[in-house]
């Protein structure tokens, strides 16, 4: 029996003889139970699964038959001009060249599909609002976007028989389900069947929200539970209290594992939740991040896909209502608790005049890595005090360690400059925010931006924390106007979240691939599924530049396209010249199925300038991505043990490098003292004076020549005009 997607069969005959499904359900796995009953039900798995137990699903009905479903006279317009380019597809044409149909009926079938597609659209679509929806997507969709047709001509050619039927290629998924990412929870059929209790803990940071949530997973039953959380530093965080507590709990991040025999809790990163695993509760943090541009799409799986009775999510307010909207669609109990912040937050009435008033306890925020170095030596120059930083490109480790020093008071660091990543995922004693400015860069074609109302919040929360050593937190600025902004931002209530990230998986990519074999470049097949994707209002597709710049790198080697995805999600910086050559020399190795190795060389003396800081950075991030594949490719990537001693001592060269970089007032006047720094200046001066006499004689010496040389050049003229014109100028 041909099973069909989307497509209604143009003729009684194939109608009677097709079965129409919904969604994703996989036909390679379906197994029809009853054909002449109904409701009819079938037997199938997920391919996007690690587990395959079988499951009983309703079958769906098929489309309504009668002609009640019509263009809105709008959208006919624009489908009409979109539709007149279909036939000269070139791409279109070669891809159902390849299924099967014959160049020679190429113009027939794509004019008479254009024709049906327009004045039969209850033959392709369920419902006027899915209609409708396709109209809006077609907008959005300018580029190549007649290529969208694309699935739906691939069912219209089967059912008019311009395409032979291979009864082993119907069991594939056609292109309208693997591109159906309308009710994506139906990915996570095991997750769906159960009776899950979702408890959305809402409030500001400062509220106690998690700390709630994890008492509640201290708790946990036999199944044990689960923590996601949206950095490695916070699972390492959340790792250490829970072991400290006396429960065995393992660490999974992109790039460490921790496994404790006997654990029955699993601190994690969000990208790693194990959702093929039973759990009593989990908890699922900073939720509002699920409207992510770039990383919305793991928040999205881990909602929808961990199997745990009792799932605690925490954030902020203003994804509530998108959350219980989720939960409702799959049946799940909802419940919302609401916190409010613990100690005062004040925001100055007066902005700082400059950083010379920064005071013990002070956290500067900046927004790039070279303002917070210019901002850090500033600091440690007006004032004598130490300054710990933390910014993005360090380590989580290292960041760890400037938290506690910053945090401990027996030492002289007593000032924290920071970028926005101290917003998130670090405890940290700090008395008073202050903004060097409110406006981050957003790239070559944004230019300076000023940052969201709630990241105003999320950095500013930061100050005064309940278990910190001030009970009331200050923010202020550096600037009047940036002052009025963050004052603003409080005044400002936030919008709430209206829809959540998506992402196809690697299974989905592979089996998508397999419907258009003539494109192999994993960029251009990433263009066409978020091109085909189908999507409602409450989701949208995640960015994929970062992904499509790796796969242009990869372009030239043999890499399966399961491994080529799996390189392209990676993290690494392909900026930097050496990060994007090593990174193509890992793949290089690894299509070969050669040992992958390290070979890296790492400097024996500390770096003193944040320029030779920043080269070290780079070689740690190349470490980072050395054993993130390792975890994935353990027969190729065999040097984890040594990848992990090397993480070890570039640690310690960045944070010498830290040291080395701290203007030390007290060394520098010792130095002064002993004759070190006066011996250097009066060399220099003399050098310097040694150069000025040197630059002087020699700009002498020019002059003399060039009045020599002027003074014979006139006498030559003096003795040539005598000789023409004569003693007194007359021929």
């Amino acid at each position: 029996m041909l099973v069909r997607r989307c497509a209604r069969p143009l003729s009684k005959a194939v109608q009677r003889s097709t079965v129409s499904t919904r969604h994703w359900y996989p036909s390679q796995h379906l197994v029809l139970s009853s054909v002449a009953s109904r409701p009819t039900t079938y037997r199938f798995t997920c391919p996007f699964k690690d587990t395959n137990v079988p499951l009983h699903v309703p079958l769906c009905r098929q489309f309504s038959s009668t002609p009640n479903i019509k263009w809105p006279s709008e959208i006919a317009k624009r489908i009409h001009r979109r539709m007149r380019h279909f036939p000269r597809n070139s791409q279109a044409k070669e891809l159902i060249m390849e299924a099967g149909m014959n160049a020679a009926e190429w113009a027939m079938a794509s004019s008479s599909f254009r024709k049906s597609f327009l004045k039969e659209p209850f033959q392709y679509f369920e419902n006027q609002a899915e209609l409708e929806s396709f109209g809006r997507v077609l907008d959005d969709k300018t580029r190549h976007s007649s290529f969208i047709f694309y699935p739906y001509f691939v069912d219209y050619a089967k059912a008019q028989n311009y395409v032979p039927t291979d009864p082993e290629k119907t069991k594939a998924l056609s292109l309208q389900q693997l591109t159906d990412l309308r009710l994506p929870h139906q990915m996570y059929p095991f997750a769906t069947a159960m009776k899950r209790k979702i408890i959305y803990h809402a409030g500001p940071t400062n509220s106690g929200k998690t700390y709630q949530a994890l008492a509640r997973l201290k708790q946990a039953g036999p199944h044990g539970g689960i923590y996601c959380g949206p950095l490695r530093l916070l699972a390492l965080e959340i790792y250490e209290r829970l072991n400290a507590d006396g429960l065995y709990t393992s660490l999974v991040t992109g790039q460490e594992k921790k496994i404790v025999p006997y654990a029955t809790h699993i601190s994690c990163t969000v990208e790693m939740a194990q959702i093929t695993k039973t759990w009593d509760v989990a908890v699922l943090d900073e939720i509002q991040l699920i409207g992510d541009l770039q990383r919305g799409w793991a928040w999205t799986r881990a909602f929808f896909g961990l199997q745990a009775h009792e799932i605690h999510v925490c954030g902020s307010s203003e994804a509530v209502e998108l959350i219980q909207k989720f939960a409702a669609t799959t049946g799940d109990e909802f419940e919302v608790r609401t916190y409010t912040r613990r100690s005062p937050l004040i925001v100055a009435s007066s902005h700082l005049p400059s950083y010379s008033s920064v005071r013990r306890g002070d956290c500067v925020v900046a927004f790039s890595r070279r303002e917070i170095f210019r901002i850090k030596r500033e600091i440690e120059v007006q004032t004598g005090q130490k300054c710990c930083i933390i910014y993005g490109q360090l380590p989580p480790e290292t960041r760890s360690h400037q938290a506690q020093l910053f945090n401990a008071r027996t030492n002289d660091y007593n000032i924290l400059v920071a970028s926005d990543a101290v917003g998130m995922g670090l405890n940290l004693n700090i008395r008073r925010v202050v903004f060097s400015t409110v406006q981050k860069y957003s790239g070559p074609h944004g230019g300076m931006v000023d940052i969201p109302s709630a990241l105003v919040k999320q950095i500013a929360g930061r100050a005064g924390r309940f278990t910190s050593d001030y009970d009331v937190g200050e923010v202020t600025c550096l600037s009047e106007t940036d002052l009025r902004y963050v004052q603003d931002s409080y005044d400002h209530v936030p919008s709430n979240l209206t829809s959540a990230g998506l992402f196809p998986t690697s299974d989905q990519m592979v089996e998508f691939a397999k419907q258009l074999p003539m494109i192999t470049d994993l960029a251009d097949l990433v263009d066409k599924y978020v091109m085909l994707a189908r999507l409602d209002g409450a989701y949208f597709m995640c960015n994929s530049h970062d992904m499509k710049d790796a796969a242009s790198v990869l372009r030239d080697t043999n890499l399966t396209l399961s491994d080529r995805f799996t390189f392209c999600m990676s993290p690494v910086g392909l900026r930097n010249p050496l990060a994007r050559r090593v990174f193509l020399e890992y793949a290089r190795a690894h299509s070969l199925q050669q040992r992958v190795k390290l070979d890296i060389y790492l400097p024996k003396v500390a770096p003193r300038t944040a320029e030779a800081l920043g080269e070290i950075e780079i070689k740690a991030k190349i470490i980072d991505l050395y054993l993130w594949l390792s975890f994935r490719f353990d027969k190729t990537f065999v040097e984890n043990r040594l990848a992990l001693e090397l993480k070890a001592r570039v640690l310690e060269l960045v944070e010498e490098g830290l040291v080395n970089t701290t203007y030390d007032r007290e060394e520098r006047k010792t130095r002064w003292a002993s004759g070190v720094e006066n011996g250097r200046n009066t060399r220099w001066q003399q050098d310097q004076k040694g150069r000025w006499k040197q630059q002087e004689g020699r700009g002498k010496q020019e002059t003399r020549k060039a009045s020599d040389e002027g003074g014979a050049m006139g006498k030559r003229m003096k003795t040539w005009f005598a000789r023409v014109f004569g003693k007194e100028g007359q021929v």
